[in-house]
């Protein structure tokens, strides 16, 4: 018994002179903690500051209350402006809006057009939305709270119009068949739902977004209103694509992540076995091993990244095009040397493998989380989706394999993406070269 407390002692001992060890097995689960906590629901209030860009060519003051209203629904943030280089704004047309959509289609993925004919001639709104499923459950949240605030609160615009010609007593008529054919859809007491539309509040507790999941209940709200709200929908990208393209694009660069962290990780026991001090010996010097480590980790991380992504093609057709294949490569490989110099650089700075393997388990789940591997970028939220997602490798990746899954970018549209993945790789790696001359690695 003495013998194996002796022994439980010693590891104890071990574990805590480790302190950078001790503090990261602590700490890196309470940061995670903390960040899914804010993402599912702890910071509260659901997505918010989604981009969605109006083009108000109505210019009239049912279509300025219509943008004020999208304006009071959090989810949004409205863009009906855009700057000139003189520093004059105006408000956005048709055609540039538009072309926001295809040059920068991960900032702006959903376009709403105001048009001249705002209200119809019959009764009620033409509308025109441009979307980019990129995400198909941020598309439906969008389109859900789109037609729910148009829903609760434009209707009583239309009721209100002068263009109508709705008197009080049209009006009072209205609501009182409206009630009869909502009961007769819902079944509830028609006297009440006049209240509630007599209020003002029936439209907004009826047809919200959860409501709309429903699939009866859908259908008959659409029956009973669609025809109120004509709102033509145009699919700007993603056409005959699978969704699966983010799944297979984000946890592809995790795990290319982790690997090579753990490869370049390998130092350490390449250090403690000797093999550094023999190949010294030889002809080799320091920087051809550190040049060769790295070479090596690029070519496993960028072989790994083709299987995956020949995986998700063979599992989910994420590839429909040959041409796909050259910008699809030259990601990865971008991709795969920002991540190996990510991996020397966390061995550049622990002192054990125990500290390369905590920092590197949290830096790899804070990047992925919030460069939108994990999950969709709107879940988080906007402040750190605005200022610090950009600043991570995994951002650029992801952007750069979903724009050629996805919007079948080519090799000149992803360069900026692999530009910023080469220059992370180039600044890390320089970085970690330098902390390696200064370390005892080759000792």
């Amino acid at each position: 018994m003495n013998t194996l407390l002796a022994l439980v002692s010693k590891e104890l001992r071990v574990f805590w002179n480790d302190r950078t060890a001790v503090v990261l097995s602590f700490l890196v689960p309470m940061v995670l903690i903390t960040i899914f906590g804010m993402i599912f629901g702890g910071g509260g209030g659901g997505p918010s500051g989604i981009r969605v860009l109006v083009v108000d060519e109505a210019n009239s003051e049912t279509s300025e209350k219509l943008i004020e209203i999208l304006r009071s629904e959090d989810t949004f943030r409205i863009f009906t402006d855009r700057s000139l280089p003189e520093g004059e704004s105006v408000p956005l047309e048709r055609e540039y809006a538009a072309s926001l959509l295809q040059t920068d289609a991960s900032t702006y993925r959903y376009l709403l057009i105001l048009p001249e004919d705002l209200l119809s001639e019959d009764f009620g709104f033409n509308l025109e939305l441009l979307y980019n499923p990129q995400n198909t459950i941020e598309n439906n949240i969008v389109q859900g709270i789109l037609q729910k605030t148009l829903f609760s609160q434009g209707f009583p615009l239309l009721l209100n119009n002068i263009e109508y010609g709705i008197t009080d007593s049209v009006q009072d008529a209205f609501n009182g068949d409206l009630a009869m054919i909502i009961s007769e859809h819902f079944g509830a007491d028609p006297d009440e739902i006049l209240e509630e539309i007599n209020s003002g509040g029936f439209f907004g507790g009826a047809f919200s977004a959860d409501s709309s999941a429903e699939g009866e209940e859908t259908d008959a709200s659409d029956d009973l209103l669609g025809g109120v709200f004509n709102m033509e929908k145009t699919q700007v990208f993603g056409k005959g694509k699978n969704p699966a393209s983010q799944s297979v694009g984000g946890w592809a660069v995790m795990f290319l992540l982790f690997s090579l962290t753990g490869a370049a990780s390998s130092l350490f026991e390449e250090r403690d076995q000797g093999l550094f001090l023999r190949i010294l010996a030889g002809p080799a010097n320091r920087t051809q091993i550190l040049w060769s480590k790295f070479i090596f980790c690029a070519l496993l991380g960028l072989s790994q990244m083709v299987v995956l992504i020949l995986f998700g093609e063979v599992v989910f057709d994420v590839i429909t095009s040959w041409r796909q294949l050259l910008p699809l490569f030259v990601v990865s490989l971008a991709a795969a040397s920002a991540a190996t110099a990510f991996g020397m650089l966390l061995s550049s700075i622990a002192k054990t493998p125990a500290q390369a393997n905590g920092l590197g388990t949290f830096l790899i789940l804070g990047m992925s989380a919030f460069g939108g591997a994990m999950f969709p970028l709107f879940m988080i939220p906007e402040t750190i989706r605005t200022y610090i997602s950009p600043f991570t490798l995994v951002y650029w990746a992801m952007d750069g394999l979903l724009a050629v899954l996805w919007r079948d970018a080519g090799l000149v549209q992803v360069l900026p993406q692999v530009g910023v993945l080469f220059a992370i790789a180039c600044v890390v790696l320089s970085i970690a070269l330098w902390r390696f001359r200064r370390g005892d690695l080759f000792r």
